[in-house]
């Protein structure tokens, strides 16, 4: 009797294990498995959904999908990022649209200038140089710096100015009078660690005895960065 049992038990057992396995192979995709298992054995069988178990089976079903786990730790903080590039301040400039006659000499006339704070910038200029009632289609040379001084602002040595153009040719005739024009733009870059006036200045270098030299539509920029490279 006793050996009856524990074959019955070990048949129930292995009949479950091999309905475990089958239930693996053919519910992987499933929500929800149904089955029909027999209530003296243990022995179960898959069924569908809508299936009708046996007489002496009892229908059971569950779900694929057990229930959410607890959350996992915060992860490490992330390392910094690269510092962004330099971003711009306040834009300080001057206009001048009338006319700035120019001489000869060493000085030089200023056409634009703009008292500046201290600080780190990039500079720009741009006037329109022009000759006229000229005598003669002579040669011509006109010079225009863009500086910085704490002083009177001056014409210098070239490489002490932040930037440096020039005019250079010969007056053309225009019928009644010989004459000409042209743009020049400067730029550079200035930092400063106290106020100081940007000035664009402009001398005739050659010619100014033959011809009234000016310069018109002057303009004069230097926008504030927080560092020049």
């Amino acid at each position: 009797m006793r050996k009856s049992m524990h074959l019955g038990r070990a048949a129930a057992a292995g009949g479950l294990i091999v309905c475990a396995l089958a239930l693996g192979a053919h519910s992987a995709g499933a929500a929800t498995i149904h089955a029909c298992v027999n209530r003296h054995s243990g022995s179960a069988r898959l069924v569908g959904a809508h299936a009708r178990c046996r007489h002496r089976e009892r229908s059971v079903s569950w779900n694929t999908i057990g229930p959410s786990g607890v959350p996992g730790a915060a992860g490490r903080p992330g390392t910094n990022g690269t510092n962004g590039t330099n971003g711009a301040g306040v834009d300080y400039g001057a206009a001048s649209p009338n006319l700035v006659m120019l001489g000869e000499g060493e000085t030089g006339s200023v056409v634009a200038s703009r008292t500046i704070p201290a600080g780190s910038y990039f500079v720009s200029a741009k006037t329109v140089v022009g000759a006229i009632k000229g005598k003669a289609a002579t040669f011509l040379a006109v010079i225009c710096e863009l500086v910085d001084t704490t002083g009177t602002p001056s014409i210098t040595e070239a490489a002490s100015a932040l930037d440096a153009a020039e005019w250079v040719g010969q007056l053309a005739n225009s019928g009644t009078e010989f004459g000409g024009a042209t743009t020049l733009a400067l730029q550079g870059q200035l930092t400063t660690t106290q106020p100081t006036t940007l000035a664009l200045l402009c001398g005739v270098a050659v010619g100014a005895k033959e011809a009234t030299f000016l310069a018109v539509s002057s303009q004069l920029n230097a926008l504030q960065t927080t560092a020049n490279k």
